[in-house]
């Protein structure tokens, strides 16, 4: 990187210095820009004694320049300034606005500035109301109202062209969905499920004890009519045979 050098401004440079300044500044950028326009000289032993002769000047002219920026502030308060802009769909445009189109519409409306003194932070690429700073002195800056129409003269009127484009900007609502499509309910459904199968398993456990309970008792319920049975026929056969004991006596 080629080293800085010292110059000596005897004009005043935008963003740069005011007469009487002396500045670093790229070797290049002195050469090829500042020398040529006789906006500086090197900051030499013998530039350097006219210092005070310009720094005297200098604000003479500061304080011409920023009278002339105050009485042109209070031509400028509350301007308004119109761009007419393609569209490229809904409000967004095709293309964008910067700093030049901005200094071209107010050449229009009467008013000179610099491309410098105009506070852009980024281009503007939609339809709509900005608010735009000029520094028209370093302590005189002045606000304005930028409207960036469309350029089409059936196009519908700045404001119902922002109201349509943010209605269809808005994200369409979610359908409800109804009752027991829910995804929480379906869920839930899922575990009711899941519950009944496993108290069913319980229930058939109970239902295969509760016969099993049964089914012994009634075999054993068999069991004793049987054993009743024999013992009533064993008591017929002993009557039977007193009986014929009686008869042969």
């Amino acid at each position: 990187m080629a080293k800085r050098k010292e110059v000596l401004l005897i004009k005043d440079v935008l963003k740069l210095g005011n007469m009487g300044d002396i500045v670093r500044v790229s070797p290049g950028f002195a050469r090829n820009y500042l020398f040529p326009y006789g906006m500086a000289i090197a900051a030499g032993d013998a530039a350097k004694r006219q210092i005070e002769v310009l720094r005297e000047k200098a604000a003479k002219s500061e304080g011409e320049r920023e009278h002339k920026a105050l009485g042109l502030k209070k031509s400028m308060e509350g301007m308004s300034i119109q761009i007419a802009a393609r569209v490229a769909h809904d409000a967004e445009l095709f293309g964008s606005i910067g700093i030049k189109e901005i200094v071209a519409a107010l050449a229009k409306s009467g008013i000179e500035v610099d491309s410098k003194q105009v506070h852009l932070h980024d281009k503007l690429r939609r339809l709509g109301s900005y608010s735009v700073e000029i520094r028209l002195h370093k302590n005189v800056p002045v606000t304005i109202k930028l409207e960036i129409v469309n350029s089409d003269p059936n196009a519908p009127a700045l404001d119902e062209a922002l109201a349509a484009a943010a209605k269809n900007e808005k994200p369409e609502k979610a359908e409800k969905p109804e009752k027991g499509e829910k995804a929480d309910k379906g869920d839930k459904t899922d575990k009711g499920d899941k519950e009944p199968s496993a108290k069913g398993d319980k229930h058939d456990k109970h239902d295969k004890n509760e016969k099993g309970k049964s089914g012994d008792k009634h075999d054993k319920n068999k069991a004793g009519a049987k054993d009743d049975a024999k013992g009533s026929k064993k008591d017929s056969h002993k009557a039977e045979a007193a009986a014929k004991k009686t008869v042969k006596a």
